[in-house]
């Protein structure tokens, strides 16, 4: 509903602002014309009158939400929230890497996740590569392991299966294989893993980009865009969402185990959209979602997914809107799971 409102308003604003220019055309026509232009004016006065009063309204809306949350807040006695303490040694974290042909980055990113405090286990999940990516990975020290179903979501949700295997791990890491992300950011996942049960990336913070990445103005405005609509969809009134959220589609992320474990029956997307839809997933069961920004460099190799042309972005980008506005969470008796959840193993052991 809050979604569908969002859309019309948006489309109400685009069509008034495309009747100035057809008033305008209308007007240089070489018959009378003078008809139109008076309905294509009274219309613009209309939607122009419409968006006001909406505008208005908001605005009243907005004073009663300030009046009556201060008024609740003097009238509140219940004891100030205690913060999780920081802990001397980071949380034990497993660390799951998607690749498919990533040859030239695999190695470096895996020896550079071990070498990270709190690491215990990197696994590897080699979505069908032609190239030596499986052998580069364990020359690296990772345990490798081969997820069939070719697709992105498919080789994320058997990173995270992996990574809730292995026991001790008190969180797994979910990131790709292309040398885009930098491993020493896990130290930045690990300082919110106490105040939230899913750490998220975003790559659309000035500083943090390298001339070059994926991160051109399409793939930054587009993400932002498809984030509000996300945070849009689970609104609050006090934080304009459930989580402020401007990169719908960064791979990086880190999770709790024991909310890992609430969601993965849920995680059924295979394909490009498997990140908004993790985010769907966790918002829909109530987790609590902190966004961080994460640096983020050029690829190395060629580009699989929505990166690979502007075309691939934009019908993407198409899948993950409908999927933000057509989501509805399933009772867990009719999801069937992706992979069934093995038996726990030991860091180090296949």
């Amino acid at each position: 509903m809050r979604v569908g409102v969002l859309l019309a308003v948006v489309a109400l604003a685009v069509l008034g602002a495309l009747l100035h220019p057809l008033a305008f055309l209308l007007g240089l026509m070489p018959f009378d014309t003078r008809a139109l232009v008076n309905v294509v004016s009274d219309a613009k006065t209309l939607i122009a009158d419409l968006l006001a009063w909406g505008l208005v309204g908001l605005l009243l809306l907005m004073v009663f939400f300030v009046s009556r949350g201060r008024a609740n807040a003097r009238k509140a006695k219940a004891p100030r929230a205690v913060w999780p303490q920081q802990r001397e040694n980071p949380r034990r974290i497993a660390v799951g890497i998607i690749a498919y042909n990533e040859e030239e980055a695999i190695y470096d990113l895996v020896r550079g996740f071990k070498a990270q405090p709190g690491v215990i286990d990197v696994i590897v999940v080699d979505n069908n590569s032609s190239d030596s990516t499986a052998a580069f990975a364990t020359a690296a020290g990772a345990r490798v392991v081969t997820e069939r179903k070719q697709g992105y979501g498919w080789a994320c949700i058997r990173a995270l299966q992996e990574g809730a295997r292995i026991r001790g791990a008190e969180a797994v890491a979910l990131v790709e294989g292309d040398g885009t992300f930098d491993p020493a950011d896990l130290a930045k996942f690990q300082a919110y893993l106490g105040h939230a049960d899913l750490v998220v990336g975003t790559r659309v913070v000035h500083g943090l980009v390298e001339e070059g990445s994926q991160m051109d103005y399409f793939f930054t405005w587009g993400n932002m865009a498809v984030g509000s609509l996300l945070q849009f969809r689970f609104w609050n009134t006090q934080f304009l969402g459930a989580a402020r959220l401007t990169d719908v589609g960064c791979t990086y992320r880190v999770i709790r185990r024991e909310a890992l474990e609430q969601i993965l029956p849920d995680l059924v997307v295979g394909g490009h959209h498997f990140s908004p839809h993790m985010l769907l997933v966790a918002l829909s069961r109530r987790l609590s979602v902190v966004e961080i920004p994460v640096t983020f460099r050029r690829r190395l190799g060629f580009s699989k997914g929505a990166g690979a042309s502007l075309h691939k972005g934009f019908a993407v980008g198409l899948v993950m809107i409908w999927h933000i506005l057509t989501y509805r969470p399933t009772s867990r008796a009719s999801i069937p799971m992706a992979h069934p959840i093995p038996e726990a193993v030991e860091v180090g052991k296949p």
